[in-house]
C-alpha cells in the first residue's frame, strides 16, 4: 500500500484494498474458530475487530455482497461472545449485524446466505430470550428459523435443517414455560422429532441425545399439565435414553443433571 497509491497505481491500489479486506476476514474467522474452541473472550474480540476493519475496505457501494459476508461473519462472533461472555449486549449487537447483512443478502438472489443469516438471527434471538424472558423474541426467533426452512431443506442441507428444527423447538418449549401454557408442546415436539432424522444415534449419538433429553422436558412438562402417569413415564424413559447416548457418545457432563431429572420425575410421579 505505500508503492501502489490511489494516485500513481490505482487498479494495483484497488486490488492490494480487495486483499487486506480478504486478509482481515480470514483473520477474523481464524480468531473465531480458535475463541470458539478455547471459550477465550478476547480471540472472540479480536475477530469481531477483523471483521469490522473488513468492512473498511468492503464498503457498502462498491462490494455489497462482502460487505453483507462481514456483518454476516461479524454476527456469529458476537454471538459466540455473548455465549462465553454471558453478557447479553453481545447478543444484541449480534442481532443487528445478522440484520444488516440481510439489507444485501435476499432470498431472490442469495438464497442460502440469506437462509444461513436467518438462522443466525433466529439463534441469537433465542438466546436474548434467556435474558430478558420476552415472548416477542422467542416469537421473532421461531420466524426466523421458520424463514431459514424455507431454503435449508433436508435433502440440500440436512444439518442446518435438523438445527433450525431443533431451534423452533427449543424456543416453542420456552415460550410454553414463559406463558404457562402446554399449547405449544404439540409442534415443539414435532420440531425435536424431525431432528431424529438426521441426529440418529449410530450417526451423532451426543445430538440423539440432546434431541432425547428435549423430548423427555417435552412430556414432563405435558404431565405437569394433567397428561398424568403415561407422560411422566414417557419422559423418564426418553431421559434414560438421553443418559445412554450421553456415555455413548463420550460426554458425561449433561448425565448428573439428567439423573436429577429422572428423580424429579420419579417423585412426582410418586405423589400421583
Amino acid at each position: 500500500m505505500t508503492v501502489f497509491t490511489k494516485q500513481r497505481f490505482p487498479m494495483d491500489w484497488a486490488s492490494a484494498q480487495n486483499n487486506l479486506g480478504s486478509t482481515q476476514n480470514n483473520l477474523g474467522s481464524i480468531y473465531q474458530t480458535l475463541g470458539q474452541r478455547t471459550r477465550d473472550a478476547s480471540r472472540l474480540e479480536q475477530s469481531a475487530a477483523a471483521f469490522q476493519a473488513a468492512r473498511q475496505v468492503y464498503v457498502r457501494r462498491k462490494f455489497p455482497l462482502d460487505w453483507a459476508m462481514s456483518y454476516y461473519n461479524l454476527g456469529n462472533t458476537l454471538q459466540l461472545l455473548g455465549s462465553v461472555t454471558d453478557k447479553p449486549e453481545h447478543y444484541s449487537e449480534a442481532i443487528a449485524a445478522y440484520r444488516h447483512a440481510l439489507r444485501e443478502y435476499k432470498r431472490e438472489t442469495n438464497p442460502r446466505q440469506w437462509a444461513l443469516s436467518q438462522a443466525g438471527l433466529g439463534s441469537t434471538l433465542h438466546w436474548l430470550s434467556m435474558s430478558n424472558a420476552d415472548p416477542r423474541t422467542l416469537q421473532d426467533s421461531i420466524a426466523a428459523r421458520r424463514a431459514a426452512l424455507e431454503v435449508l431443506t433436508i435433502e440440500t442441507a440436512p444439518v442446518d435443517w435438523a438445527n433450525a428444527q431443533n431451534g423452533i423447538g427449543m424456543s416453542l418449549l420456552n415460550l410454553g414455560n414463559i406463558e404457562r401454557t402446554g399449547k405449544y408442546l404439540d409442534n415443539a415436539e414435532a420440531a425435536f422429532t424431525a431432528t431424529l432424522k438426521v441426529f440418529t444415534r449410530e450417526s451423532q449419538p451426543m445430538q440423539w441425545a440432546l434431541e432425547q433429553n428435549n423430548l423427555g422436558d417435552i412430556h414432563w412438562n405435558r404431565a405437569s399439565y394433567g397428561g398424568g402417569k403415561p407422560e411422566y413415564l414417557k419422559a423418564i424413559a426418553f431421559f434414560e435414553n438421553a443418559k445412554q447416548g450421553f456415555t455413548e457418545a463420550g460426554y458425561t457432563i449433561p448425565i448428573p443433571l439428567t439423573d436429577q431429572k429422572i428423580d424429579l420425575v420419579k417423585q412426582q410421579l410418586a405423589k400421583k
